[in-house]
């Protein structure tokens, strides 16, 4: 646990963030700035554009700032149906969107002269990097999107180089990012899974209200799913799967929770046209983006969590978790090192249908496997999920990278911006 610190005042220590669109990464920047323990630390947030996160920063009392940057393209190109190659034009457009971020955000820092800047989203760890080394200012690199390994691993090997040079502390919330890291860094990556509020997120809460306003039936069983609305989650399986026990199952409904936030709506009308293929437009609901998700959990007797890649410790699923939820999940290694067994969460194999179909059928038809399942994983959320252990967690990576900086550190006045980086203290 973290140890106790005086500090004179409290350490300003600025998040720079990628988007303003509430994903995973946004909602963990938000309950991080809402927790931090003010005594020491006073949190800063900079976005690239107004939106949801900036309103809920201010509506939590968190001071946030706009500085706005260009949009970042895609660098490679899809030539077929599977295979993709690298866009060099999109290199020279992200790096010079990169530069100019990079910029602004120095002329920022150089003002709020904070103790320490933690990056949060793969773009925000070039451009707040590349601004905290300018200035002296120390960085964590907050890592919690899988690399890419598209075009041949060309990004990932950028990646680990700047991760070498960069920050000076890595926190990843899953062992799969660790990995995609150099070895030579394994010294200065940290480990921190997502945690939930397990006060807010409990079996206790009543769904009634939200199965009413949905059209969902009193007497159904419902199957649920919150995440965004992207291939890579695998909705388009967990509706297959659910359309080979629909006839079975009657009194069942599907849930889906969430909508494309980052990328277009053609996934989204994918799955519609789905539904509508398998004529279940009656038993799938399609909720939308959501703000309760506790009240929505609540609606829920089943957790599905079918993403098929690189989720590392996922918010939805550690929310399920702790509301109690009975859960199947894609065995994928963001899962697996969440659990200690399948007590916990039921597992079928990534991507299988069929199996996913089956254990599906299987937590409907036996009430009693799941109450032992959602009595498990909310033990396991108070024991190792809570956000109040994850704050503390993450503010022990801080601390340990503000006790690092020098004496003269410590008393650094706003930098002198003509001198060279090497030139200050």
């Amino acid at each position: 646990m973290i140890r106790e610190e005086h500090f004179d005042r409290p350490r300003t220590v600025v998040f720079v963030e990628c988007a303003a669109a509430m994903g995973g990464v946004q909602f963990s920047t938000l309950y991080l700035a809402q927790r931090l323990d003010r005594t020491q630390w006073k949190p800063v947030v900079v976005c690239p554009a107004d939106g949801e996160l900036p309103r809920a920063c201010r509506d939590a009392g968190v001071e946030v700032h706009v500085l706005e940057q260009a949009d970042l393209r895609s660098t490679s190109l899809r030539v077929g149906s599977n295979f993709r190659v690298p866009n060099p034009a999109a290199w020279a457009w992200n790096g010079y969107a990169v530069g100019g971020a990079a910029r602004r955000l120095t002329r920022f820092l150089a003002q709020a002269n904070p103790a320490l800047v933690v990056t949060k989203g793969l773009s925000s760890h070039f451009f707040g990097g590349l601004a905290a080394r300018r200035l002296g200012i120390p960085c964590v690199w907050h890592a919690q999107d899988f690399i890419s390994e598209r075009s041949f691993g060309i990004y990932r090997r950028a990646f680990g180089r700047a991760a070498r040079w960069l920050p000076d502390q890595i926190i990843v919330d899953g062992a799969s990012i660790a990995k995609q890291l150099p070895r030579s860094l394994r010294s200065r990556i940290t480990v921190i899974h997502n945690g939930v509020d397990t006060k807010l997120f409990r079996p206790e809460l009543d769904g009634a209200v939200v199965r009413e306003e949905l059209g969902i039936p009193a007497d159904h069983l419902v199957v649920g799913n919150i995440g965004r609305l992207t291939p890579w989650k695998g909705q388009h399986h967990l509706i297959a799967a659910f359309a080979r026990i629909a006839d079975e199952n009657p009194r069942t409904t599907l849930l889906l929770v969430g909508s494309p936030v980052f990328d277009n709506d053609s996934y989204q009308r994918r799955l519609i046209r789905t539904v509508a293929q398998f004529g279940l437009e009656k038993r799938v609901k399609f909720a939308g983006y959501r703000q309760d998700t506790a009240q929505v959990l609540a609606a829920m007797d089943v957790f599905a969590f079918t993403s098929v890649e690189k989720d590392t410790s996922p918010l939805a699923l550690l929310s399920a978790m702790s509301s109690g939820l009975p859960i199947v999940a894609f065995d994928i290694e963001g899962v697996r090192e969440l659990i200690d067994g399948d007590e916990q969460i039921l597992t079928v194999p990534c991507a299988q249908v069929n199996q996913l179909a089956g254990a599906l059928q299987t937590l409907i038809s036996d009430k009693q496997l799941r109450k032992q399942l959602a009595q498990s994983v909310r033990l396991l959320a108070e024991r190792r999920f809570s956000l109040e252990r994850h704050v503390a967690s993450i503010a022990e990576v801080l601390l340990q990278v503000d006790r690092q900086r020098s004496p003269l550190v410590h008393e650094k006045k706003v930098p002198d911006l003509t001198r060279p980086a090497s030139q200050r203290s």
